[in-house]
């Protein structure tokens, strides 16, 4: 598709051209599979996109913004030790070479601590002069398949390599070898927070400390007017989540590639392999994979390289939706599965200033209405919008061209006059179980609307009617609410943001200071911090001016910011 402002068009599935857009689509999850092949006499050509890929491993609210940073208030543990939120400072640096590493097969339900330097693989080796760790990152185990506790381990470092692996907790009821991962590398940060503008948008992290992420801006610093800098897009409060980010050695194998793609044995011979093609704003580059196992220089490593660079491209950045295209150039079957993101957050399309081109594949499984992707919310003169035409005719207008297998590519273009100023917003339904009768969907069970939080109890059960105010010992929260036309709400899933108060200590009888982890007696004296019953929550109980959630609550409400539902 390609989408054209002004004067461009790309290739792929779905071309845009050129200007600052952002397009949502509602989430889905699941996979596409496709297959290439070819006899190796002809080359056959796939246009394919990879969406957010793997689960989050970090959520939370900002606290501060400076130049590309975020940052992010710290915690206390149970004994009062300072916790951080984000793994080992340099983790998501992202050029950072990132091993494969394998598990020992479990014994008697268990993860045996003897790991060997055959179970953590660089491919044809570590490079020094490369990126390397300057802590030791976090280790993931999978979950245990027969229902037992999760191993944990951690990780050896030498000179920026992982040498070895610690097994701390071998776990329990493991029947089948777990996969193990490693925090680091290639990562972004996408914003979560249905109020921020930019909600659905996914921006490349550069390094990280503790308590901050360094965020990637390439190019020129503005663009059609817009500051690309971190308070261009967050503010205190924006509610964000880090998740891995596909790249070409992630989606295609990093140091040995998947099955059916053909290495070359040196970057100066591209003809000898498979191509991979990605957009790069001025023209396609093409990278394929090099082995050079048991290769005489030893300063070579094993990876995918651009055509005509000796420098390793493995970890080039593949942004979600962004299409890039397979080309089997050599004799073989390359199968895929191209996972699809199943966050709640909306997929975002961010498209170059006018004048650039940029490629775009449908990778949701599913089909798609032009209106889903280029809503009538963002059809306008400015920048940042889409801009209609007179007539089929018309030079100035923004374009969409879409790649049919029958027909080839058609465009299509929105006409001045029909509808381009009739909504100026866009809202979410809420639904819940139908409460007619076989279950049907009655007028009730849809919802639209939004307001403020007021407040914060503490109570027993879903009815909300039995509150502890001053000991935290009720696993529900009654959240009081202004604004909506609605009482009864049990059942919806609400959204609640930029909630603070005074941080509980772990009894909920006292506040507690954040920095020192001491308590304090006097209500309305302790840290203020963002509470986590912000996020989308089921409502389980419901009455006039309220609504009851089923978790806890962990600070005094304070009317601090802009708390809302």
């Amino acid at each position: 598709m390609k989408i054209r402002k002004f004067h461009y068009i790309f290739v792929a599935a779905i071309l845009f051209q050129s200007f600052n857009l952002l397009g949502s689509v509602g989430a889905v999850s699941g996979s596409n599979q496709f297959s290439v092949s070819s006899d190796g006499s002809t080359t056959t050509w796939k246009i394919v996109s990879a969406s957010i890929t793997g689960a989050p491993v970090f959520s939370g609210a900002v606290n501060s913004v400076t130049d590309s940073n975020i940052s992010f208030v710290t915690g206390v543990d149970d004994t009062n030790a300072t916790t951080y939120p984000f793994f080992a400072a340099g983790s998501f640096i992202k050029s950072i070479q990132v091993p494969v590493i394998t598990s020992t097969t479990p014994s008697s339900g268990a993860i045996p601590d003897t790991f060997s330097s055959s179970n953590i693989s660089y491919g044809s080796g570590f490079r020094s002069d490369l990126t390397g760790f300057t802590n030791a990152p976090e280790i993931i185990i999978s979950p245990s398949d027969g229902g037992g506790t999760t191993a944990t381990a951690t990780a050896t470092l030498t000179a920026g390599e992982i040498t070895g692996i610690t097994v701390t907790d071998g776990g329990t009821e493991y029947t089948s070898t777990p996969e193990i991962s490693v925090v680091g590398g290639p990562h972004f940060v996408r914003i979560v927070d249905e109020n921020s503008n930019h909600y659905g948008r996914v921006f490349l992290i550069e390094n990280n400390s503790l308590t901050s992420l360094k965020l990637y801006f390439s190019g020129s610093t503005v663009v059609d007017g817009e500051t690309q800098s971190a308070s261009t897009f967050f503010s205190q409060g924006t509610l964000i989540e880090v998740v891995p980010a596909a790249t070409i050695g992630s989606i295609f194998g990093s140091y040995t590639p998947i099955a059916g793609i053909v290495s070359s044995d040196s970057y100066n011979n591209p003809s000898d392999a498979d191509w991979i093609y990605l957009w790069t704003g001025n023209g396609y580059k093409n990278y394929f994979h090099v082995d050079f196992t048991g290769h005489r220089f030893l300063s070579t490593k094993s990876g995918w390289y651009g055509q005509g660079s000796s420098a390793l491209a493995t970890n080039t950045i593949i942004y979600p939706d962004e299409a890039f295209i397979m080309a089997k150039r050599k004799n073989g079957t390359v199968t895929l599965d191209i996972e699809v993101s199943d966050s709640d957050a909306p997929a975002r399309l961010f498209l170059p200033s006018s004048g650039d081109l940029f490629v775009a594949n449908n990778p949701y499984g599913m089909d798609m209405l032009l209106s889903e992707l280029i809503p009538s919310t963002i059809i306008g003169n400015n920048n940042d919008q889409f801009k209609a035409g007179s007539s089929a005719s018309d030079t100035g207008m923004d374009t969409i061209s879409i790649l049919s297998s029958v027909s080839g590519w058609q465009t299509y273009y929105y006409k001045i006059g029909d509808n381009d100023s009739g909504i100026t917003d866009l809202m979410s339904i809420n639904a819940r179980a139908g409460n007619g009768g076989s279950n049907a969907l009655l007028s009730t069970d849809l919802f639209i609307d939004s307001g403020t939080v007021t407040g914060l109890q503490s109570c027993t059960d879903a009815s909300g009617g039995t509150t502890v105010t001053n000991y935290n010992d009720g696993n529900f929260t009654k959240v009081s609410i202004s604004g909506s036309s609605q009482s009864d709400l049990t059942g919806f899933k609400l959204s609640f943001s930029d909630l603070q108060g005074y941080m509980l200590s772990e009894d909920g009888a006292n506040e507690m200071n954040a920095t020192t982890g001491e308590s304090v007696d006097t209500n309305g004296t302790g840290s203020i911090v963002y509470t986590n019953l912000n996020g989308s929550h089921e409502i389980v109980g419901s009455g006039v001016g309220y609504v009851v959630i089923e978790k806890q609550r962990d600070v005094n409400f304070c009317a601090e910011g802009s708390p809302v539902w």
